[in-house]
C-alpha cells in the first residue's frame, strides 16, 4: 500500500509540475469561483484552509482574501513538528504569515489568535490526488489526517482535474472530503448534488 501511494504521489507531482503558468492560472480562478459557491452555500463563520505552496498546490491566496474581505474568521495552520500536529491561528490578512515548516507560509502562532473549537466550520483541505469516492492522497505526513479526525465541520478538498481518479490506494485512517472542487466540476458527497461545468 506504502509503494502505490509513493508511486501515486510522484505521478501527481510530476503532473502538477507540467502544468505550464497559464493552465494553472486558469484552473485557480475556475476553483476560487466554486469555492466561493461552496462557502455562500455554506455561510461558515470559521473558514479553516491552507497555504499554498505554489509549485504544487491549488492557489488559496484569493480563498483566503475573499473570505477576510467578506467579514469570514480565517484559520490557517501552524505545523508542531515535535507533535506531528497542526494548531491553527487566525489572520486579518497574509502579511501576517512568514515562511515556517516544509517552506510553507505559516502564523506566527499568537495564543489570543490560535482558534481550538473544531465543531464546525468549512475546511479547505490540500491533497495530491483524490478520487470519485471522496478520498484523498496527501503528501505523506499525516498532518490533515489527524486534524480531520477531530474536525466536525464541512471539509472540501481542492483538486486539479489532472490528479482525480476513478479509486485511489486507501486505508483505514485515511481522511474522506464531503466536496472536492476541480477546475471542472464540484463532486458532492455530503447532502448536496454533484454540478458539473
Amino acid at each position: 500500500m506504502k509503494e502505490q501511494k509513493n508511486q501515486l504521489r510522484a505521478e501527481c507531482k510530476n503532473k502538477r509540475t507540467a502544468m505550464n503558468k497559464a493552465q494553472r492560472i486558469e484552473a485557480d480562478k475556475r476553483i476560487f469561483c466554486s469555492t466561493v459557491k461552496l462557502i455562500a452555500e455554506i455561510e461558515p463563520k470559521i473558514l479553516f484552509c491552507y497555504v499554498s505552496s505554489p509549485a504544487m498546490e491549488v492557489n488559496t491566496e484569493s480563498i483566503i482574501d475573499y473570505a477576510i474581505e467578506n467579514g469570514i474568521t480565517v484559520a490557517v495552520p501552524k505545523c508542531v513538528s515535535s507533535a506531528n500536529e497542526m494548531e491553527f491561528f487566525s489572520i486579518n490578512n497574509r502579511s501576517e504569515l512568514t515562511v515556517g515548516c516544509f517552506g510553507i507560509y505559516e502564523p506566527e502562532g499568537r495564543k489570543k489568535c490560535q482558534i481550538t473549537d473544531y465543531d464546525s466550520g468549512l475546511c479547505i483541505v490540500p491533497g495530491l490526488a483524490f478520487d470519485k469516492g471522496g478520498r484523498r492522497l496527501g503528501f505523506g505526513k499525516g498532518y490533515y489526517d489527524r486534524f480531520l479526525e477531530k474536525f466536525g465541520g464541512y471539509t472540501a478538498g481542492l483538486c486539479y482535474e489532472c490528479c482525480m481518479f476513478d479509486e485511489i490506494p486507501y486505508e483505514q485512517h485515511d481522511a474522506a472530503m464531503d466536496c472536492i472542487i476541480t477546475e471542472n466540476r464540484i463532486l458532492y458527497f455530503k447532502g448536496r448534488s454533484s454540478s458539473y461545468g
